[in-house]
């Protein structure tokens, strides 16, 4: 898929868990004071006063801008209304009144000049919209540092438990939080042929797992020993590794961020050049040795390892966990089944966390004429815990099997943000390293050296035309 796409399958999960609300102010308290010569009056007979709004919209519009169809539950038939939409409907009814306000949803499907119209009708006084779909790629830095964002942070209290840890990690920039997503984004890991590996006699990858065991150096014996000559002609048919989304490009962000490195993030979190850091090489140094020394992932790298993986080709297959759907009911098909685990932990891992590269959150314009009441009202119609037992719910259904809904749950609280998408062309020269080590052409310390003149001028120009 190109890089349009991984947005769009990414936004599908947002909208079945991250609208909807949960918000009450109550009863107003009573001031303590009688009322004299008045007759007294039954509870029943006391009307119960409506919360107060902060905020009197006299009728103005919010706008929520985004890229897809369907946001609005409002607009899905209602058979076809699933109990989020239902409490997202409530939820907006009552915000809207509350604030003397109408919600709108307003699209602009061209996703290559998103930014453009955002920050175009943004200069002109009119944002096309109060709370916009963001990749953090786009607003991390240079939305931010242009002024064009605004800080929620400054309108809501970051320390309420409500808020999960995705959003305050991803959503953060500088020190401000600009981001706000009541969820998580679709975590990479290894989908596993539980079939093969009971086959082939290998141990589970969810019991080692479980046990502490998924490391780097388990699961280089493991796909070692998945990689077979099944038929006897002396070729190799089936791989510990059919391939990964985005060929093994994708496989090795993984590798360097679950060794504890960066691509472009120091030590000290500022944004610098980072590849050739000795955890970040070490981990280059893993996907070569299973690559050239090892040869236990499929070679040449197929475009599409999914496909690989379905036809049985691979016991592993590295991808998001959106691809769920097509892979099970592929192996089912076989007669096979699915498990799903995290990308194992490097050796100065402390624990199991899934990165990706393609978050993004709703973010408040700085030019909105209602910010505060924009945010709030945001707020307001987001779900929280109910939207969590929605998600969790979902997964009975979706997901296969005890153990593989397990790792999808664990990975709700486990997300980390691959950032360095940000620089100009670093996807280019990073398939370049890859390229170059997976080919043997050259060390990955070598590699490396030959893209760090471009990729720092590239960080340069980041930090220069974000000013």
């Amino acid at each position: 898929m190109k890089a349009l796409k991984k947005p769009l399958v990414l936004i599908s999960l947002i909208l079945t868990i991250a609208l909807a609300a949960c918000s009450n102010n109550g009863e107003q308290p009573n001031n303590g004071q009688a009322a004299s010569n008045t007759p007294s009056a039954s509870p029943s007979a006391t009307p119960t006063p409506e919360p107060e709004a902060e905020f009197d919209l006299k009728g103005e519009p919010i706008k929520i801008g985004l890229w897809w169809d369907g946001a609005d539950p409002r607009g899905i038939a209602e058979a076809d209304r699933t109990p989020s939409d239902e409490l997202m409907i409530q939820k907006l009814g009552e915000v809207e009144k509350k604030y003397n306000t109408k919600i709108e949803y307003v699209k602009f499907g061209d996703y290559g000049k998103y930014v453009e119209n955002f920050t175009t009708t943004s200069l002109a006084g009119e944002p096309f919209a109060d709370i916009v779909v963001m990749e953090l790629f786009w607003a991390f830095p240079t939305l931010v540092n242009k002024g064009f964002l605004q800080p929620i942070d400054e309108y809501l209290d970051m320390n309420d438990p409500k808020y999960n840890d995705w959003m305050k990690k991803g959503g953060s920039f500088g020190g401000k939080q600009y981001g706000f997503y009541d969820g998580s984004p679709s975590p990479y890991g290894f989908f596993y042929n539980k079939t093969l590996v009971e086959k082939f006699g290998l141990e589970d990858p969810y019991e080692l797992q479980q046990k502490g065991e998924w490391t780097w150096d388990k699961m280089r014996e493991f796909a070692k020993a998945a990689t077979k000559d099944t038929d006897g002609d002396g070729k190799t048919d089936v791989y510990g590794i059919a391939g990964a989304y985005g060929k093994v490009n994708a496989l090795t962000e993984q590798f360097i961020h679950t060794n504890n490195a960066s691509i472009d993030i120091d030590a000290n979190g500022d944004l610098k050049f980072s590849m050739d850091s000795e955890d970040s090489i070490a981990a280059l140094q893993f996907v070569s040795d299973l690559y050239n020394v090892d040869k236990s992932i499929m070679q040449p790298q197929p475009e599409n390892g999914g496909a690989e993986f379905i036809a049985g080709k691979g016991v592993l297959y590295g991808g998001f966990s959106w691809e769920l759907g097509g892979l099970k009911d592929g192996l089912a098909g076989a007669g096979q089944e699915i498990g799903y685990v995290f990308i194992p932990k490097g050796p100065k891992a402390d624990k199991h966390v899934s990165y990706t590269p393609y978050g993004n959150m709703y973010m408040l314009s700085k030019y909105s004429k209602h910010p505060e009441a924009a945010i709030r009202i945001f707020d307001e119609i987001n779900l929280f815990e109910e939207g969590r037992k929605l998600t969790l719910k979902s997964y009975e259904t979706s997901y296969p099997s005890k153990e593989s809904m397990d790792t999808r749950v664990q990975m709700l609280d486990s997300i980390g943000y691959i950032s360095f998408y940000a620089i100009p062309d670093a996807g280019t020269l990073f398939g370049n390293v890859i390229t170059d080590i997976t080919e043997g052409k050259v060390s990955p310390a070598t590699a490396v050296e030959k893209v760090k003149p471009q990729f720092e001028a590239n960080i340069k120009k980041l930090i220069d035309e974000s000013k």
